[in-house]
């Protein structure tokens, strides 16, 4: 069975992962979730999947289903085709790359360096799960790492929502946050809210997926209320969260 799109959750010290069936990929409110979770980088759609889903939905319907999503930022049918079919051929090269790299891997991972480590460990009284997991914890020691946010999240004020980056965010809050469910103060709740109603009285009420097309002007005071809100949230939410910083929200 080809793998065909899986979602991860990069908070889970070793790594937390599952793969979608094709009976959910085929299920177009599943795979609007699907891209909701893509576009915030938690999941992804190998090159097989995108052939999968091309032969059940078509672009044309793909296309709606990703509008709805707001994943990709294509204005046309013809854009959406030219950004999948690069998606697809990126896909393919580093599943080439990949490929090469594995073999390496292997050859370079050999018995006796597996026997050393092991060794090693013994040496000092420790397994080597243990041995490893004193250097890493050493390692951030030193670099001033020490403590990790347990919750992460991301913010998308264009949704007026955060979204969960892990999953003990993702157990605790769900995936689509409401900032009144997060432990911030009701006026930086309100604030998100108010942004994100701002945001779409700019949208047209005759293409009301379409991102508006934003001035110069409108889109630097979108994005600098979005940055206060950043830090004023980063702020009351304290240590044990960390908010995805971006570059520009909109």
């Amino acid at each position: 069975m080809k793998l065909l799109a899986y979602h991860c959750c990069p908070g889970v010290p070793g790594g937390s992962y599952r793969e979608y069936t094709a009976e959910e990929l085929t299920d177009p409110e599943k795979l609007e979730h699907v891209f909701d979770y893509c576009q915030i980088l938690d999941a992804y759609i190998t090159a097989d999947g995108w052939y999968f889903l091309i032969a059940h939905y078509g672009f044309e319907k793909l296309y709606e289903i990703d509008r709805k999503s707001g994943w990709f930022d294509e204005d046309t049918l013809a854009e959406y085709i030219e950004r999948i079919c690069g998606q697809i051929q990126m896909l393919e090269e580093l599943r080439r790359k990949d490929a090469e790299e594995y073999d390496t891997l292997v050859l370079e991972s050999t018995k006796e360096k597996i026997a050393d480590i092991k060794a090693y460990a013994q040496s000092k009284g420790m397994s080597p799960q243990a041995l490893i997991r004193t250097a890493l914890d050493e390692f951030r020691h030193t670099r001033g790492e020490l403590h990790t946010p347990r919750y992460l999240l991301t913010f998308c004020p264009d949704k007026g929502y955060f979204f969960s980056w892990s999953c003990a965010a993702e157990e605790r809050f769900g995936y689509r946050i409401p900032p009144e469910k997060l432990p911030v103060s009701p006026e930086t709740a309100a604030a998100v809210h108010a942004l994100y109603a701002d945001y779409i009285a700019l949208k047209s009420p005759e293409h009301p997926y379409d991102r508006p097309r934003l001035t110069p002007q409108q889109f630097a005071a979108l994005n600098a209320r979005a940055d206060t809100l950043y830090v004023q949230a980063s702020q009351e939410l304290g240590a044990d969260f960390q908010i995805q910083k971006q570059d520009a929200w909109f």
